[in-house]
């Protein structure tokens, strides 16, 4: 007997993914653990998980390469990698904008919005190497329809390359959503 407890014709569904996102290093330095204190220079570590949409694991290739022999081209692997696809993450943002604010100082780490340098606030990094201090990983993982994780994606190396717009409009009720664009050095996919 198998040990399947549903049907496997059952089908997986695009709002089933949770985006879990580990706070950069250097960015844990301004994080305030009070979720009820609102500052301009901090953020709320708890804010780090989101209900994502959209393209979340890109393209994954390791592309041939055409070797002629004997008046004929063969193709070959080329037991090569190249580097992944940015991937931008749609999401909707919560009523204190905590999890859009998280992103934000997260972009303006790297890049100040008045200043225009990496760490114009002098955020003190712990490990003393602002050179990856910005780097984190971020983890997503797939639901069944029980909210069971049951494949998981790590992004190594991640880090933020553009933030989202948001888009008010006072004759619609809808939530309101922004994306953002993350790059990352490898990616890991593991079944739970």
């Amino acid at each position: 007997m198998s040990a399947v407890q549903q049907s496997i014709l059952n089908k997986n569904r695009k709002d089933k993914f949770l985006l879990v996102l580990n706070l950069p290093d250097v960015l844990k330095q301004i994080n305030k653990i009070s979720a009820g204190d609102r500052d301009t220079s901090f953020l709320n570590q708890d804010s780090l998980q989101y209900s994502v949409y959209g393209g979340i694991v890109p393209n994954i290739t390791v592309p041939e390469i055409a070797l002629p022999f004997a008046g004929q081209v063969a193709p070959y692997t080329s037991y090569n990698r190249p580097a992944y696809t940015p991937v931008s993450v749609s999401f909707t943002v919560d009523n204190g904008y905590n999890n859009w604010w998280v992103l934000w100082k997260w972009l303006d780490l790297i890049n100040n919005s008045y200043a225009g340098y990496y760490n114009a606030d002098g955020i003190q990094d712990p490990n003393g190497k602002q050179s990856n201090s910005y780097q984190t990983n971020i983890t997503v993982y797939g639901l069944d329809e029980y909210n069971n994780k049951k494949i998981q994606f790590t992004y190594s190396n991640a880090f933020i390359t553009g933030l989202g717009e948001l888009t008010y409009n006072y004759r619609d009720s809808e939530q309101i959503e922004s994306s953002f664009t993350f790059s990352f050095g490898q990616l890991k996919a593991e079944l739970l």
